[in-house]
Parts: structure tokens; sequence; C-alpha cells
């Protein structure tokens, strides 16, 4: 094969550039992480790092693995983000130690978010992550990221916890950027070839996947890993007007046979001794009437706030709530007999309790 030289210049003219070529992906990514409040730096002194003040710095391409990218690397500190939440963004490296070693549980929440985001978009496998988690945890996720074994916690355990809490932050208006630059990336992915002839290495491009299909009731996609499982069994599925819907999407009518979504909970599972979220965390006050027979039954565990009545609570938990202090402990409310009509409105199933449990990190 004969190979030239570039035509050398003539008339001594230089020409001079008045652009570069940018990574589409990258250009993608960067202007994602800048309309979030971030801003991108280069360093080759750095692998992955932030100052605390907005910075997030990333190595330059020779750190790199070959089957890293920016993008990819941008992503996975944008998940720290989330699941650390705006304490963490102002602090350096999220708040975690230099290796990350030291807190495996945030590092594990951190990818099963980023699992179940770019698994929204069909690029699970091509946003797989760099570093020593990729083996030792990412690659051993099941299709469920937010599943774990019942003996860890199961629902409970702190990095499906955390990862759940941060995905319902990943729904807010501040970033919606992410969610527009996921997909934006899914739709390039679609139009790069998978294979070229005399390649020896197979292009990262080979891993993407089909996105799943939106569900019915529009606010997730169809999780086919819950085969066999729909809306008629799903904890948040209920009928009304005579219709089957869905408590994340209360206005859509659904068929009786709509498959499982993303969000998806076994009803059978739902219990309030696994849960207690609306007698913890998840609200700060259960005001109380003035006519309840609580009052003169445990005058101890009520607050007199002048205005109105409420529980009294120890920290972040209702007085009364016992139990669950590891993620295999069961809950129980010492007067649950006497519970007052504010708590007896958290029916098991309810919009109520969807938003406690979403508050605490227990469903999507």
């Amino acid at each position: 094969m004969t190979t030239h030289a570039p035509p050398a210049p003539t008339g001594g003219f230089i020409r001079r550039p008045a652009h570069r070529y940018d990574d589409p992906l990258s250009r993608l990514w960067i202007a994602c992480a800048e309309a979030i409040g971030f801003r991108i730096e280069r360093s080759p002194a750095a692998y992955a790092s932030t100052d605390g003040r907005g910075a997030i710095l990333i190595g330059t391409d020779d750190l790199f693995d070959p089957d890293d990218s920016l993008a990819q690397m941008i992503f996975h500190e944008l998940c720290h983000a989330l699941v650390e939440g705006e304490t963490g963004e102002k602090r350096e490296d999220w708040g975690l130690d230099n290796t990350r070693q030291g807190s495996p549980w945030r590092e594990h929440a951190c990818l099963r978010l980023q699992a179940y985001l770019a698994g929204g978009v069909g690029l699970r496998r091509f946003f797989a992550p760099t570093t020593d988690y990729r083996v030792t945890f990412w690659d051993g996720l099941p299709a469920d990221p937010f599943a774990a074994p019942a003996e860890a916690g199961g629902r409970r355990e702190r990095s499906c916890v955390a990862a759940r809490i941060a995905a319902w932050r990943a729904s807010g208006p501040r970033w919606a950027p992410l969610r527009e630059t996921l997909q934006a990336s899914a739709d390039l992915a679609a139009l790069v070839p998978r294979h070229l002839r005399g390649e020896t290495t197979p292009s990262l491009w080979t891993t993407v996947d089909p996105p799943p299909d939106p569900h019915p009731a529009g606010h997730s996609t169809v999780a086919a890993y819950h085969a066999g499982s729909g809306c008629a069994d799903c904890a948040w599925g209920h009928s009304s007007r005579g219709h089957l819907r869905c408590r994340h999407a209360p206005q859509v009518r659904l068929a009786p046979n709509a498959p499982a979504c993303a969000r998806y909970e076994p009803a059978r599972e739902l219990d309030c001794q696994t849960c207690g979220a609306c007698c913890r965390e998840a609200y700060h006050s259960v005001e109380i009437s003035r006519r309840e027979p609580l009052i003169q039954r445990h005058p101890d565990m009520v607050v007199d706030a002048t205005t109105h009545l409420k529980l009294r609570r120890d920290g972040e938990r209702c007085a009364a709530l016992q139990g669950g202090n590891t993620a295999c402990e069961a809950y129980a409310c010492a007067i649950y007999a006497d519970r007052p009509k504010t708590c007896r409105e958290f029916t098991l199933g309810s919009g109520h309790c969807l938003d406690a449990r979403r508050r605490v990190g227990l469903s999507l």
C-alpha cells in the first residue's frame, strides 16, 4: 500500500484551522454537566476527582482503558453527585476517601443508580464503569440493579436504599439535562455502525442494546426481568372507577394484562413491618386532633406545639416506633391499637404509602 505525505504548502501559505473536531458523545456530556451546575476539567494528575466547588476533574484520554470514555466518566461522577446529594457536592471527592474503598456501599449505590439510568435507554453495558468495582461488583449486578439478597436486607440493603433516593433526585427539574443526555446518547448510538471490516477487538458500540419499551402508564419502562408479573399484582396497582390504575400515574387506565415496569413491587411483599417509612425519616411531624383518645391513653407521646398537637419524635423517628435498627430487623408500633387518625390514613398501598416509601428509598 502506498502512503502519501500531506502536500507541502505553496506560495508561503500555511492553513490555520478555525475549528477543531470534538467527539460528539464527550461534547454532549460536558454540556450536560455544565447545565446541571458543574464544570469539567481534564488533568493528567487526576483520574476522577472533585474539588467541592463545582469542578469535576477527569484524567486525560491516555489514562483511560480501551473501553473507557469521557462520557462514561462524567456520567459516573454525576451518579455520585446524585447519591451524595448537595452536601456531598460541597466536599472534595463527594466526601469519599480518595480511593473510595472506605465506603464501598456508597460506591455500590452509585453503580446501582448508573445501571438503572443507563439501562433505561439500552446503554447499561455501554456505560459500564471502570476501576476494580467493574469486576468485584458491577458484573455481578442482577438485571434489576436494586435487588439484594434477603440476608443482606433485601429492599432495605443500604446501597439499594441510597440508590433509590438518588433515582428520586434524578427525576427533579435540576437533573433534566441528565435525562435528556442519556436519551441523546441512545439516539446517537442507534446511528453508529456496530461492526467495521477488519476490526480485531470488538467496538464498544456492539454493547448497545435495544432500549426497553415504554410502559403504557407512561412513567417508566417495561421491565423484562419482571416477566410473568404485571400491574394487576403490583403493590401500586389499584382499581378506580372500574379500571386498573397505577399510583405512579393515576390518570391512566391500564389493561388487566399490563406488564410490570421498573418500579414494580409485588403486592404480596408490601407490609408495614419491613417498612416503617411513614413513622421515620419520610415525615418530620405528625399532627393529631385534640379529640384523639391517644391523648388520654398515651400522654407521654403527645407534644403540645400551642397551635397544634403532634406525636413526639426521637430524632428522625416517631417515639412509638420500635425495631428496624438493622436492615433485617422488623419494625413495630408501640401504640398501634391507639394510633391517631393521621396514622390510620396511611393505608398499605395508598398514595401516602408510596410517597413515604419513596422518601426513604424503599420505592422508586
